[in-house]
């Protein structure tokens, strides 16, 4: 079987709509994510972060830090898309995969920001029902047990 390399064409056109405004927007942010050898149930994390109330000195620190760690694994995303002899099928999986950093990235600042409001909107209503906890709490991002189940209790 041949593989097929990503076209100079067809990469412009990755790396242009990666580049666009709002290329996150719709995208999907993994459900697991890897710093260090340990897999973070990445998106579980963010919507857990964005439904509480207030978050921590360590909280903030933490999001800081994951920003960082996102960013860079995003720009190597990218640089492979742009450098790399990769098949078409590859770049796309680079880039569902750095489209869905970008969108934890820009969900991570909004809070840093304070972005999301404290009362109740019926899209945190709805995401905090699809929750599952027990794997977050397992989680060494999360600052303890309690902070797990007091989500439970409010929805």
């Amino acid at each position: 079987m041949v593989r097929e390399t990503l076209s100079a064409d067809e990469r412009d056109g990755l790396l242009h709509r990666l580049h666009g405004y709002l290329a996150w927007v719709g995208a999907e942010i993994p459900p697991v994510f890897e710093i260090d050898g340990m897999q973070i149930p990445l998106h579980e994390l963010i919507w857990r972060l964005i439904n509480k109330k207030e978050l921590t000195d360590e909280e903030i620190v933490m999001i800081e830090s994951l920003i960082s760690v996102l960013d860079k694994k995003e720009a190597r995303d990218e640089a492979a898309i742009a450098k790399a002899n990769i098949t078409e099928e590859e770049a796309n999986n680079l880039y569902k995969e750095a489209s869905g950093l970008l969108r934890a990235i820009m969900d991570l600042k909004d809070l840093e920001r304070g972005a999301y409001p404290d009362d109740y909107d019926l899209r945190r209503k709805t995401a905090q029902k699809k929750l599952e906890m027990p794997t977050l709490c397992s989680s060494l991002w999360i600052s303890s047990d309690r902070d797990c189940h007091e989500h439970e209790t409010h929805t």
